[in-house]
């Protein structure tokens, strides 16, 4: 250390040089020159003298929250949970397109279950839950297994497979029933889609929020907003919304009750997932959920779905 130039100076020590090297990487990011030297058993992270203040000043902050985030905030999500969990997802929408058409178990599915909006502004909240579930033919419900699965895991891996899911069914409850208070009487939709894009809302509002928590440029920061209604616009003409004048009396013939796109329940789905998003990515530096926290999200997304159709069939 006697060695090292006059004009630079030590501002971090530790034991371990990964932890030096990402107080490096972190001045890096902030246009800071650094060198690493070794000082007997211990790791030295040096800049030069005139950068020594702001350098402190922006370890201080990368240190505080990381502190206040805890260790397994900046772990990943294991990935095989978030695979499982969107395969389980998959697995629910399959048998549900299954129980529907052919009248599992002796019961109407379709008519119970459709996000009708007379029926739900007259108090039957668990429509809007309900009709995610139901689908109006093939290409409809690979449309949202593909992306509901895509952007599933994808939300997992940031947020964990319990809250994720959870959000799901809460943002596309969310928008199917403000859209049924805004629609008129007459309006029916189902599908997933309204889910799917509240799973992309979350995304785009927590990796902002984060973001912006990190301190990054203006650029980095917005760029999750931009691809987000990119996505929105590109995809939200996936989904299906009712004619009611051409309700079928059988499933046989469902697609000629199906020539609208409910644009209204993807919008008000992602906006719900913005909401949530943002709730969570401020939320998160003050908590951590452990795995058994996730499992118990995940099981009361489950629960939420299977109380919805309680109400639909009883």
């Amino acid at each position: 250390m006697n060695d090292a130039p006059a004009t630079w100076i030590a501002i971090s020590h530790a034991g371990s040089r990964k932890t030096i090297e990402d107080h490096a990487l972190v001045l890096e990011a902030r246009g800071i020159t650094s060198a690493i030297a070794v000082d007997r058993a211990s790791q030295v992270l040096l800049v030069r003298v005139e950068d020594a203040e702001r350098a402190r000043a922006e370890l201080y902050r990368y240190l505080r929250e990381n502190q206040s985030i805890g260790p397994s905030d900046d772990a990943p999500q294991p990935i095989e949970r978030s695979v499982a969990a969107a395969m389980v997802y998959a697995a629910v929408l399959v048998a549900f397109d299954v129980a529907s058409r052919r009248n599992g178990f002796g019961l109407d599915w379709w008519h119970a279950g459709v996000a009708d909006a007379a029926l739900i502004q007259a108090g039957a909240w668990w429509r809007s839950v309900t009709a995610l579930c139901l689908h109006g033919d093939v290409l409809h419900l690979a449309g949202n297994l593909v992306f509901g699965a895509a952007f599933g895991v994808m939300l997992a891996q940031s947020i964990g497979f319990g809250l994720c899911w959870l959000a799901f069914v809460v943002t596309g409850g969310f928008g199917n029933g403000l859209n049924a208070l805004l629609q008129s009487p007459s309006h029916s939709a189902i599908g997933a889609s309204t889910a799917v894009f509240g799973m992309l809302g979350v995304q785009v509002a927590h990796d902002w929020v984060r973001r912006r928590q990190l301190h990054y440029n203006l650029f980095r920061r917005w760029a999750p907003i931009a691809i987000g209604a990119a996505l929105l616009a590109w995809l939200g003409g996936d989904g299906r919304q009712i004619d009611p004048n051409a309700f079928p009396q059988t499933l046989d013939h469902l697609d000629v009750a199906l020539p609208k796109i409910d644009v209204g329940a993807h919008v008000l789905g992602f906006v719900a997932g913005l909401a949530l998003g943002g709730l969570v990515g401020w939320s998160r530096p003050t908590f951590t959920l452990t795995a058994r926290m996730q499992a118990a999200l995940a099981g009361m997304a489950a629960g939420l779905v299977a109380l919805a159709w309680f109400f639909a069939l009883r």
